[in-house]
Formats: C-alpha cells, structure tokens, sequence
C-alpha cells in the first residue's frame, strides 16, 4: 500500500500546476460574473457561474489520453515499466489522481458559486419556491445525486479513454488516430454489451428517483419513479473489465 501511495503522490505532483491553473481560471470567471452582475439579469449571471462544469469532462478525457502518452513521448517509459508494480496498481494511480483533480476542481466551483451568488440562492431561489418543494432536504439530496452522476461519468470517459490511448501505444505512427478509433468502439461494444447482459440482472432491485412536479394552482405533488437497475450494473462491470484489461496489458505486453 505504501508503495501505491507513493505512485499516487507522484501523479499528484504531476497535475499539481495543471490543477491550481484551472481552479484560478474558474475564480476569474466568477469574478468577471460578479462584476457583471449589475450589468446583466441575475439569472443569467447565476446560470453563467455553472459552466465551468462543461468543461471540466473535456479536461478529464485529456488526462485520460495524457495518461502514458507523455512517458513515451519523452522515453520515460522504461521507468513505468520496470518498476515492480502491478498494471492495476500503476494505472489505479493515474486514475485515482486524475478523479482527485476533478472533484476537487468541482467542489472548488461549487464553493465559488455559492460565495458569489448565495444572495440570489436565497432571495430568489428558495425564498421563491413553490410551498413544499424545499421539504427536508430535498436541494442536498438531489445535488448529491446529481453530482455523483457527474463524478461517475467522468470516471467512465477517464478509463475509457486510458484504454484507448494505451492500445495505442501499440502503433509507431497514428497514435492519436488510432485512440480515437478505439475510444469510439469501446463506447459501441459496452453499449452493445450492456444490452445483453442486462437482463441477467434484472432481478435486482431498480433504483429510486424523487421528483416534484407543480401543477397550474401551485401545488407540489412529490411522485417517484424507477431507474432499471439492469443496464447500469452490467455497464459497470464491463466497464471494469476494460480497466483490468488495460492493466493486464500495460503489466505483460507492452514493451519497453
């Protein structure tokens, strides 16, 4: 454990510049906002502070494709190579400081936003919300869940395209190209694959979303429906598996 670690504080360091950067852009583009905000409508303004959080998946699938392609690129690789480490250690490592960065750069956004807008969140937001939507604690509950929804797609892009990047490393020429390609067919494969083998686990338990729909005089009505729990197990599995895969392949096959 202690030596993983201390692959994993090397990524870290790796990305530790590129991480302090975009958090700072994302600061200044806060900023520009509040310096704005008498300028524009608040809503704009407010709606504006969330799309730093479209950016951030292009930069995790940079990270993914960035993953060895820089230790080939500069000859290092004979040193990721020879160290005596399993494939999954070494590429749990990668992984586990790119998704690091990208919640923390969420988190980061998240903390911005609320700094810089938090009189529009209560004025306007919940102080006008309908009766009842705001029970309990229904906002942190639905961010939660939509934030680990964003977390898990970036954890799907990164080993997907981890994968492709180290297939490769197989070709001379047509890197990049070649990522692509393999980026595109695992999506297609996990996809078709998914289909197939979801109804084996259908007799698992569907997963439970809560929404709240208003109806013309005001009401909230609270109603729940079900997300089938099939496909999203059998794509985790695969999923999964292409990582594995991709370790056992980094380990035995590739050559220095």
């Amino acid at each position: 454990m202690r030596a993983w670690w201390e692959l994993y504080k090397k990524e870290i360091n790796t990305i530790g510049f590129f991480s302090l950067v975009v958090i700072l852009l994302v600061l200044a583009w806060e900023f520009f906002l509040l310096y704005k905000i008498d300028a524009w409508p608040q809503e704009l303004t407010f709606g504006l502070s969330f799309l730093p959080l479209s950016f951030f998946p292009l930069l995790i699938l940079w990270l993914g494709y960035n993953a060895y392609r820089q230790e080939w690129k500069d000859d290092t690789n004979y040193f990721i190579l020879s160290i005596p480490r399993k494939g999954w250690e070494i590429s749990l490592a990668k992984l586990a400081s790119s998704m690091t960065f990208y919640i923390i750069v969420t988190l980061a956004t998240y903390l911005l936003i609320y700094f810089f807008h938090q009189g529009f969140i209560y004025q306007e937001l919940i102080a006008q919300a309908p009766e009842g939507i705001f029970v309990g604690n229904f906002i942190i509950d639905t961010m939660v869940k939509i934030t680990l929804a964003y977390w898990l797609v970036a954890l799907v892009i990164y080993i997907l395209t981890q994968f492709s990047q180290l297939i490769s490393l197989y070709f001379d020429r047509f890197r990049g190209l070649v990522t692509v390609v393999v980026f595109i067919l695992s999506n297609y494969f996990i996809f078709r694959l998914a289909t197939l083998l979801s109804p084996l686990f259908n007799w698992l338990p569907d997963f439970p979303v809560r929404v709240f729909n208003e109806s013309g005089i005001g009401l909230v009505q609270r109603s729940t429906f079900y997300i089938g729990s099939g496909p999203i197990i059998a794509s985790t599995l695969l999923i999964v598996a292409l990582f594995l895969l991709g370790s056992w392949l980094l380990e035995n096959q590739l050559e220095i």
